[in-house]
């Protein structure tokens, strides 16, 4: 154990040795960030805000007050930055001068590490090791356990040794993972036992892919970045532009907020080059950062290019191959990717279902794909009933579901992958969007729907799913429905429908009209490819390039 000890965590945690002080050149994960970073390009995602905050921050309080101790769970799709964002993080304090025995890495997706026999105890011993080694005195230590989740049993060992007290006062964790498949049993193991600095987050924060707008500010310039801190920047404006948008609030919060001026504003100044990165670069990167990274680039220098192995290697491979370290078989899942034709599709019980293999253990697939962070299943609600204002309760079914890709990259790299290309997949996916009218529609829904999904303005519980579809007489009547409890105390409804082609007047009334007469939704928004925005007492047509900024 000790002579595998030390050489992971010299492999791990380079800056231990005092002689390495460029060591973040050398390391994969952030050699690209620094470069992007250097060009220009690199804008922090808005989880290291919190991170920083809410933990490392309160990392400080651990030298003064070595009573604080917490353990969170990071999870995320893989090469999502996680990694990198971490490693920043602490050369970020190592800049400051903080001791580098404060912090200790150690990358556990090693195929050493994954012998079926013993990997409980291995890891119980890897973090108990690591704290007596590098633990000295009161001093504080930080630990971060990349790919934790793939061990069976994690976090029952993290739990015991909160419970001996081993992981206790000046201890902080970080447990990363790219799948959830354990989440809910994982918090219950933990449960209580987060510690002050874990409790800020509930114990658990998911890295989601960048969206729009943070792609919008790496690439658009400081006068962009400034006019979004100016007008919209706080949590409090965007949400009060959201509420505007579908008619929750009125002409006199019009007034005082300006959010009629915004909107034109980001038409008459930043539209075209908000267009021209959601046209030619987001649809095929998402929020990839490194693939975002390599189109912008590539784009300044005469012509966009996105290496092939950002979609086969960076996603399709990793969903592959990952699958293995939870018993699942690649083939199966390989027949269950073929099946998915569109990045937005209701499908049944039936749809992904493969002969000769069990719908339980379909059910396995399923949930791994889910826990990957990539594909959401979402519910439908399809009668009036389903929605109570007074009560404050929407309460969706799920016998007719929604599957969501939630990466427009995550898709190309599945549909082409899938199906047995692997070679200029950039191209081969302009030629798929511009020969199948549908998939490309559906890709513009699914881009509107992941955004509504992982917006920090709507989803203000990671405990409470609160994104929908809504189904009428058999008929879809919106493409999205989701729903909050504002500050005060309101039900906010927000019925989508995203129009990637001409937009038929008459069809967005009648579905306006029975949004409002029988789901008590006040205005529905139309969110489309036109740079054209049209405000009615019924419904709101609005480009999605202005609409993504405020999700």
């Amino acid at each position: 154990m000790n002579e595998k000890f030390d050489r992971i965590v010299s492999e791990d945690s380079p800056w231990h040795d005092p002689s390495n002080t460029e060591w973040y050149v050398r390391d994969g994960a952030l050699r690209e960030v620094i470069e992007a970073d250097k060009r220009g390009l690199y804008e922090s995602p808005k989880i290291k805000f919190f991170l920083e905050r809410d933990f490392f921050r309160l990392f400080r309080q651990l030298i003064n007050n070595p009573d604080k101790y917490g353990v969170v769970i990071l999870r995320g799709p893989r090469r999502i930055g996680k990694t990198s964002t971490l490693k920043y993080l602490i050369k970020e304090f190592l800049d400051r001068k903080i001791d580098p025995n404060y912090f200790v890495y150690l990358s556990l997706d090693r195929d050493e590490l994954f012998i079926k026999n013993g990997k409980k105890r291995f890891l119980r011993e890897l973090i108990k090791t690591t704290i007596e080694t590098y633990r000295k005195g009161n001093k504080p230590l930080i630990i971060i356990l990349d790919e934790v989740t793939f061990y069976e049993g994690w976090a029952r060992s993290l739990k015991n040794l909160i419970d001996e007290g081993i992981i206790g006062p000046g201890i902080g964790v970080i447990a990363t993972g790219s799948y959830s498949l354990d989440l809910s049993s994982a918090k219950r193991e933990l449960s209580g036992r987060f510690g002050p600095l874990g409790e800020k987050f509930s114990g658990d924060l998911f890295f989601f892919p960048r969206r729009f707008i943070e792609v919008a500010e790496s690439s658009l310039g400081g006068e962009f970045k400034n006019f979004v801190a100016r007008n919209f920047g706080k949590f409090g404006r965007r949400a009060g532009m959201i509420e505007y948008l579908v008619g929750a609030q009125t002409k006199t919060n019009n007034l005082r907020f300006n959010y009629e001026w915004i909107l034109n504003q980001l038409i008459d100044n930043y539209y075209d080059g908000l267009h021209d990165l959601f046209e030619n670069i987001y649809i095929y990167t998402g929020g990839y950062p490194k693939s975002f990274y390599d189109a912008i680039i590539s784009k300044r220098e005469g012509e966009i290019k996105i290496d092939d192995a950002r979609y086969s290697a960076d996603i399709y491979d990793l969903l592959i191959t990952d699958s293995k370290k939870f018993d699942l078989s690649e083939d199966i899942l390989r027949s269950i990717l073929q099946k998915i034709e569109f990045p937005s599709m209701q499908i049944n019980e039936e749809h992904l279902n493969i002969s000769n293999v069990k719908k339980d253990e379909i059910k396995s697939y399923i949930s791994y794909l889910q826990a990957s962070g990539l594909f959401e299943f979402i519910p439908c609600v399809s009668s009036p009933s389903q929605i109570d204002v007074k009560n404050l309760l929407v309460t969706p079914g799920r016998e007719k579901l929604k599957l969501i890709v939630t990466d427009s990259a995550a898709f190309i790299s599945v549909y082409l992958c899938s199906r047995g290309i692997t070679y200029n997949i950039l191209e081969q996916s302009k030629r798929i969007l511009s020969e199948n009218r549908k998939i490309k529609e559906l890709l513009f829904e699914s881009i509107v729907l992941s955004h509504l999904i992982r917006s920090p303005i709507i989803r203000r519980s990671p405990l409470i799913k609160n994104v929908g579809y809504i189904l009428f007489e058999e008929k879809e009547i919106a493409d999205a429905l989701t729903w909050y409890v504002n500050w005060k105390n309101e039900l906010i409804l927000i019925a989508v429908e995203a129009k990637s082609g001409g937009i038929k007047i008459r069809e967005i009334e009648e579905k306006s009209r029975i949004l409002r007469e029988e789901f008590n939704t006040k205005r529905l928004i139309v969110v489309s490819n036109n740079k054209k925005i049209e405000i009615k007492e019924d419904y709101i047509i609005i480009p999605i390039e202005v609409f993504l900024p405020f999700l």
